[in-house]
């Protein structure tokens, strides 16, 4: 909420925030959060890597906010400047790591239970990330999204990954029957039995 007699536009909050008004920076990030984060979870390989982009992102705001002509666009900058530090960070990333998954499999891996069960999810775990990673760069970073921030609007989404709102349902069945596909391929999922 914001104050009254304080505007809610994005340009007197941003006014307001280069003249050093912190209540200002914080309805900001508030107000754009939600797209930030879906566009540094929608790039990023692991949580871990969003948590340094979403830093980054608001760091590089803080730098360069006093730059900004035009205060409305903003969320198009953060998204862009989100989806730039995500690529940079995974290539630094793939320098340490050439397969680029072992953050993904860490999040996936689940300690729990028997070491059978264990062994069978690690399995699957494997399969699953070689499968996401034959799929194309946008199918990726959409079922990305769309599974570490469910509760993100389709609204929320497009604008984080710069895609048509009325496209994305589309294309998320056209990736997650693609990722079924390939999982078939290589032996990670059967085909439910039906009871007669």
């Amino acid at each position: 909420m914001t104050e009254p007699g304080h505007s809610c536009g994005t340009s007197v909050l941003v006014r307001r925030v280069v003249g050093g008004d912190e209540r200002a920076w914080r309805d900001l990030v508030d107000r754009n959060g939600g797209v930030v984060w879906a566009a540094a979870r929608a790039y990023s390989a692991t949580r871990a890597d969003a948590e340094d982009v979403w830093q980054a992102t608001w760091l590089s705001l803080a730098e360069n906010l006093h730059r900004i002509r035009d205060a409305e666009a903003l969320p198009g900058w953060l998204v862009t400047t989100a989806r730039r530090e995500s690529l940079r960070l995974a290539r630094a990333r793939r320098r340490e790591s050439p397969a680029g998954l072992d953050g993904l499999l860490v999040e996936t891996a689940d300690n729990g239970g028997d070491p059978e069960s264990a062994a069978l999810r690690s399995v699957l775990a494997a399969r699953l990330a070689r499968a996401f990673s034959q799929l194309s760069g946008r199918c990726q970073r959409l079922l990305r999204v769309m599974a570490v921030a469910p509760e993100a609007s389709y609204e929320q989404i497009s604008r984080a990954l710069g895609v048509p709102r009325g496209s994305i349902g589309p294309k998320k069945q056209r990736c997650l029957r693609t990722l079924r596909q390939r999982m078939l391929a290589l032996g990670g999922v059967e085909e439910p039995e039906v009871a007669l």
